[in-house]
């Protein structure tokens, strides 16, 4: 791989065997073979109306979403869990997190979606075994305002 390829379109970075490569504030950090939580939902708001009893109205109220979950992954990256260790010890420092899924639709890679203002709520370490290739992430999970599609994804 050549200095200024990115990551994902690689055969052979340090998070290759990952389906799932992290970016935070537009550095790969770490790679993850799962990636859960990408949930919107709108919720509802039931109204009674005087007068009316054959029926409840049902208003759109705000949406929610399910925190995004990160599963069995892999980190290189000091500032990675620096910034985990910050938000944990009471510095909540929001970030901007970019998923890339490393083989999309088709064979196109970089797909994904951008999570803005996210901080971590949860990480769960692994089962210690004797390894040498980086810190393994068991989950995390992190909190966010809003998610968008990258321009990659299919339509």
């Amino acid at each position: 791989m050549t200095g200024d390829e990115t990551p994902y379109t690689g055969g052979d970075g340090p998070y290759a065997q990952y389906n799932f490569e992290v970016e935070i504030d537009g550095e790969t950090v770490a790679g993850f073979a799962e990636v859960s939580g990408i949930t919107m939902q709108l919720e509802t708001i039931d109204y009674r109306e005087g007068g009316v009893n054959d029926h409840v109205h049902t208003l759109p109220g705000t949406f929610a979403h399910a925190n995004l979950v990160l599963q069995r992954g892999m980190t290189k990256d000091a500032s990675f869990w620096e910034w985990i260790q910050d938000v944990m010890s009471g510095n909540i420092t929001r970030k901007n997190v970019v998923v890339k899924m490393r083989e999309g639709f088709n064979g196109e890679n970089g797909w994904g979606w951008e999570f803005k203002r996210a901080y971590p709520t949860m990480w769960r370490g692994p089962d210690l075994v004797s390894t040498n290739q980086g810190m393994a992430i068991e989950s995390i999970e992190l909190s966010y305002e809003q998610f968008t599609k990258m321009s990659g994804l299919p339509e």
